[in-house]
């Protein structure tokens, strides 16, 4: 179902802030979602599939995980206003490493990969949004994998209060603690120091 940029209050204003979309293909871009409402719990990307869809996320809160050995690891959150998809399927259209499942009740809207890419290659403002949007992602990855080598617990845990402001009362204390590379018990101690 098409929907109008007005239900998407955290997506158009997430968008805008990463880059200036014109209104031309910020239209062309939302005219091609679909809403969809999820609940808790629910796999949107499984690892091992191949994912055809990108995740706006209008309200709610998903994680990417990584699944080895039987070992579950959090490698990502995104909330209002982000956008979740399997990184492999959306680059290279082959098989997800990660998951990506919703940690609340969900509105999401929706548009495939083909579509976003025939967008890529007709709006030169949505290409460069993604470039900047993919940009932005990176850094913040690359800094919290330098962090978890550099920075002690307590320091790690004050960086992701900063860079996920709410989203600790917001997810199970042990996503976080898996996210920042320690134990739930360190992560309790460090919580109840502060």
């Amino acid at each position: 179902m098409a929907t109008t940029e007005g239900n998407m209050e955290n997506i158009v204003r997430s968008i805008r802030q990463t880059y200036p979309v014109s209104d031309e293909a910020l239209a062309a871009l939302t005219s091609r979602m679909r809403r969809v409402d999820v609940a808790k719990g629910v796999t949107l990307v499984r690892s091992g599939d191949v994912c055809h869809e990108v995740y706006f996320i209008e309200k709610g809160i998903t994680r990417s995980v990584f699944h080895h050995d039987g070992v579950e690891t959090t490698t990502w959150f995104s909330m209002e206003g982000d956008v979740t998809f399997g990184m492999d399927s959306l680059y290279y259209n082959s098989r997800s490493v990660e998951s990506v499942e919703t940690l609340e009740r969900c509105t999401l809207f929706t548009v495939t990969n083909s579509v976003l890419d025939d967008l890529y290659h007709r709006h030169i403002d949505i290409a460069n949004w993604g470039r900047v949007l993919h940009q932005n992602v990176n850094k913040v990855l690359s800094h919290a994998f330098a962090d978890r080598l550099q920075l002690t617990p307590a320091e790690r845990y004050e960086q992701f209060l900063k860079k996920f402001p709410g989203l600790v009362n917001r997810v199970k204390l042990r996503y976080v603690a898996d996210f920042l590379g320690i134990s739930i018990y360190t992560l309790s101690r460090i919580r109840a120091s502060i």
